[in-house]
């Protein structure tokens, strides 16, 4: 069975923990040619991560349960050209809501914020320090400041200073 956060780990525990995206699945969303989001559920998330980090023993789901951090995804997953880039370089995530509530829950707002960075930015960041940030998270070092309204968007760190 698929290890999956809000269900076998809490979404409190993953709080500004960093994921490398390994592949995304709509899991029967759409995006019509309004760019509206269509979903095959209101009780289901739009879509799922398939993620990794040193911080985890195996790679793990991670629901997408705002819409605007679905349509951030789609925007790197639906361009066959992005897709290509990312061979050479890696797409991370973080888990950052603005208002946190019982349990990591996040808000209204959005909570997944994506970089494109350099391969082995992850790996480096957590091996950083003398593993600093297993236990005490920075990523802003990766992602920057972090936007949760008004024009969200993957970020880009080509020129990463670990």
């Amino acid at each position: 069975m698929e290890i999956l956060i809000g269900r076998d780990i809490s979404w409190i525990d993953i709080i500004k923990q960093i994921f490398r995206v390994v592949e995304f699945n709509k899991d029967g969303t759409l995006i019509d040619s309004d760019g509206n989001v269509i979903t095959t559920s209101k009780f289901k998330p739009y879509g799922y991560l398939l993620v990794e980090s040193p911080i985890l023993n195996n790679p793990v789901s991670l629901p997408i349960t705002h819409r605007d951090d679905f349509l951030l995804a789609a925007s790197i997953y639906d361009e066959p050209e992005l897709v290509k880039v990312l061979g050479d370089l890696e797409l991370l995530v973080t888990y950052f809501p603005k208002i946190k509530h019982p349990q990591g829950l996040a808000g209204n707002l959005h909570a997944l914020h994506y970089v494109i960075t350099p391969t082995r930015t992850l790996e480096r960041y957590y091996e950083m320090e003398n593993d600093k940030h297993m236990s005490i998270p920075e990523p802003e070092k990766i992602f920057g400041v972090f936007v949760w309204e008004g024009e969200v968007k993957v970020g880009v760190n080509p020129n990463l200073r670990l």
